[in-house]
């Protein structure tokens, strides 16, 4: 291109003039230098777009991962929500059940307190009759000795009858004594007579009494009996609503384990974006899932679950994967293909995390 402009310019102009000759060959040269300058320029722009594009495909790649990972998480929260929702139906039933049962309290305190009224009747007419009892037995001892003393009065009449032989004079007074003590006999029995009647009638007051008693006791019984049952279904109730509640807690720690993993793996691929450590770097042992799995809850709700140790192997290689990619951030133009492992490793074994934590929520489920 260059001879054949330079001749170009000389059919022209015939001209033969070397200082033209020169200017136009100095031009030529720093025309051919300003083309291999654009040319490497262009080379260099090529390599940093390819880099650039490698950087891009990497970025592209966790949004769809992301989007992977938070649609996981979305299902987590709606089960959550599920099962909060579950159990707030329930608590609302143990509510209800709870008001029955101060209802049957207030009833029972009542049926209680006409009880207790009813057994201080009972206990006062039980003093009366006591009393009557006295009395009874006071009479009886009139009698007695009244009976005692006719049998004296009778044998000294014998002795007398005995003595006079057919003079009867004394059996006279004898009679008339003896009319006497029948005459006090009956009043006794009379007096008694009205003390019967009087505690035939304290009786069938008490046997009211009682029966009254009787049937509030059964009706006591019978609420005791339903406020026992109430207690047995609200304990059920309130046993299920736990057991929903610990799954609930379960499902949210699930959750926010798998939404620190994502922000772990996006710290990492800020880390690759800014070419240098974006958070401080703490291996499995140490980070939320790792402290939850070794030593925490994890350990002690989940650990006798077959597919608990799955997870730990995965767990440990998200980590390695992060350790690798910020092995090669101090030049990552030169080392994308080893940074590009590191992302695939990580990015392999996050699947297997988050599978594991849905393994080990649905194999407790199941053995619940």
């Amino acid at each position: 291109m260059g001879i054949l402009k330079f001749k170009t310019y000389f059919d022209r102009d015939s001209k033969d003039d070397s200082t033209k000759v020169k200017e136009l060959i100095q031009d030529q040269i720093v025309q051919e230098r300003s083309l291999q300058e654009t040319r490497a320029h262009a080379t260099e722009l090529e390599s940093e777009n390819e880099f650039l594009r490698k950087k891009v495909a990497l970025l592209e790649n966790e949004n769809y991962k992301l989007k992977e990972n938070l649609s996981l998480i979305q299902k987590n929260m709606a089960d959550s929500v599920g099962n909060s929702h579950h159990a707030l139906n329930k608590l609302n039933e143990v509510d209800s059940s709870f008001d029955g049962l101060r209802q049957d309290s207030k009833s029972i305190l009542k049926d209680i307190t006409g009880l207790e009224s009813n057994m201080e009747y009972t206990s006062k007419s039980s003093i009366d009759i006591e009393e009557g009892v006295n009395a009874i037995l006071e009479a009886i001892e009139g009698i007695s000795t009244i009976a005692f003393q006719s049998k004296m009065l009778s044998f000294n009449a014998s002795v007398e009858a005995a003595r006079a032989g057919e003079a009867g004079k004394g059996f006279a007074v004898v009679a008339e004594e003896v009319q006497k003590l029948a005459t006090s006999t009956t009043e006794l029995l009379e007096n008694i007579k009205d003390k019967t009647d009087y505690f035939s009638n304290i009786s069938k007051t008490l046997q009211e009494s009682a029966q009254a008693s009787l049937k509030m006791t059964q009706d006591v019984n019978t609420k005791i009996n339903n406020f026992d049952e109430s207690i047995s279904g609200t304990t059920i109730k309130n046993k299920d609503a736990l057991n929903d509640i610990s799954a609930t807690n379960d499902e949210i720690f699930m959750s926010l384990a798998k939404i620190d993993h994502v922000i772990w793996k996006i710290n990492t691929y800020i880390s690759i974006i800014e070419e240098k450590p974006a958070f401080e770097f703490v291996d499995h042992h140490n980070c939320r899932l790792g402290k939850w799995y070794y030593n925490g809850d994890g350990k002690n709700s989940f650990s006798h679950l077959m597919s608990y140790s799955h997870i730990e192997n995965d767990h440990a290689h998200v980590h390695n994967g992060t350790k690798h990619i910020f092995d090669y951030l101090s030049n990552v133009k030169e080392n994308i293909e080893h940074i590009t492992d590191g992302i695939n490793e990580m990015e392999r074994a996050s699947e297997g995390v988050f599978d594991g934590l849905d393994r080990i929520l649905d194999e407790k489920k199941r053995s619940a």
